[in-house]
């Protein structure tokens, strides 16, 4: 009976699973509108309940990273599943704006939890640039969440209320606690798990220099994208008068594009390595946001120009995240659950950080929102620059990333 269960691909699951981001953050965005009316609020203290979910995410994974290294992933992945779970099913009984940032910050601590063992799981089965190639493939999969999710509130919306929308999260994350019971085995062995504090996995980390500034780097990056979900119901719905049933369809743009460049990145990890990729999708965000910016002071700012540069500024995170993940993760294999939680916690961190700056600056313009995507790109290139001088500097104890930099150097000239 074994030998015919159905198995499913290792990306599909990890892409099930770290799916729980983007299903949480992007399905009720549509719904914002809603839920103002009916928790007596407005929009503007609604987006906050992001910048809660954020911060309640990067604590779970801040916890459940070092967690999964001592005590292996399976057990940190089904309690956070469960916590989602729970409190996204009292979701759908909450009444009043407290209660919603309370209740998504549990569900985040929960998803945080969970999710951190994606990236942790990669890292326990590959070596190298095979990680930046499945992690691609694994957020290739993935993308599919954050491009149906708003299609889906849209959906709930229009034959229910936007509690339902919770429902369907809690549904999901129990479903997914069965499917992984029967499908995921246990990737980190008692003989690798880590016996002493299990803090320590991050003080390992942190003192790498490399590994340490392509973690600002990707954080910084990743905040230029939470600023774009945090704010694109104001840009869309409001300043361009968009309607909930189209929203799905401008913001699924950005989205189909980081699919496409993580179809890209695996392509091009054949002829590149993944720090010159990286490279270019920084390059790639930062120019963008620089035109976004100019844009938003001049009278160009419309639709049809503006789409077009978010979708390149968005979707530069094809390029970027799975390739600086298999760099830093390369180095850490004992404490990955630690290395990615790390990664994690700085990334969502940053991006309610970036969130929170965005609406204390809100005016009523596109300038704000395309001037903390400017900042956060522009500090993206400062700590690139800043890792690729440690990269030269330093000798990796990693045979395939000196290969890698001895790759890059000698087609620096091409």
């Amino acid at each position: 009976m074994n030998a015919t269960r159905l198995q499913l691909p290792l990306p599909v699951l990890l892409a099930l699973l770290a799916a729980i981001g983007p299903l949480s953050i992007d399905m009720y965005l549509p719904a914002m509108s809603a839920m103002a009316g009916s928790l007596a609020s407005d929009i503007h203290h609604i987006e906050l309940s992001v910048s809660t979910f954020l911060l309640g995410f990067a604590l779970g994974q801040i916890t459940g990273g070092p967690l999964s290294d001592r005590l292996g992933r399976r057990p940190v992945i089904f309690i956070g599943l469960g916590l989602f779970g729970l409190a996204s099913l009292a979701l759908t009984y909450v009444s009043s704006l407290d209660g919603l940032l309370f209740l998504r910050g549990l569900q985040a601590i929960g998803g945080g939890l969970a999710v951190v063992n994606s990236t942790a799981i990669v890292r326990d089965h590959f070596e190298g640039a095979d990680i930046a190639r499945v992690l691609s493939m694994v957020a290739m999969i993935m993308m599919a969440a954050p491009l149906l999710a708003p299609m889906l509130g849209s959906l709930v919306l229009t034959f229910s209320g936007w509690r339902d929308i919770f429902g369907i999260l809690s549904g999901y994350a129990f479903l997914l606690i069965g499917i992984l019971v029967w499908q995921l085995p246990e990737s980190h062995p008692p003989h690798r798990r880590i016996k002493r504090s299990p803090w320590a996995g991050y003080a390992t980390v942190l003192r790498h220099r490399t590994a340490r500034r392509y973690i600002l780097m990707l954080a910084s990056a990743y905040s230029g994208m939470f600023v774009f979900i945090t704010a694109s119901p104001y840009l869309y719905l409001e300043h361009f008068g968009q309607s909930e049933q189209v929203f799905p369809w401008l913001f699924g743009a950005n989205v189909i594009v980081i699919m496409l460049m993580n179809r890209l990145n695996i392509y091009l990890l054949k002829f590149w390595s993944p720090r010159r990729l990286l490279t270019l999708g920084i390059v790639m965000q930062f120019s963008s946001a620089l035109a976004l910016l100019a844009l938003a002071l001049s009278p160009f700012f419309v639709l049809p120009v503006v789409l077009p540069l978010l979708m390149i500024y968005v979707g530069s995170l094809g390029l970027i995240t799975a390739n600086t993940m298999g760099s830093v993760m390369q180095h850490f294999r004992e404490v990955a659950g630690s290395a990615t939680a790390l990664m994690g916690v700085i990334q969502f961190s940053g991006g309610a950080l970036a969130g929170l700056l965005w609406g204390h600056f809100h005016d009523h313009t596109p300038i704000p929102m395309m001037e903390v995507s400017l900042l956060t790109a522009t500090l993206a290139l400062i700590f690139l620059l800043m890792a690729r001088r440690a990269d030269s500097h330093e000798v990796s104890d990693s045979p395939a990333i000196e290969t890698d930099t001895a790759t890059e150097t000698a087609t620096a000239t091409d």
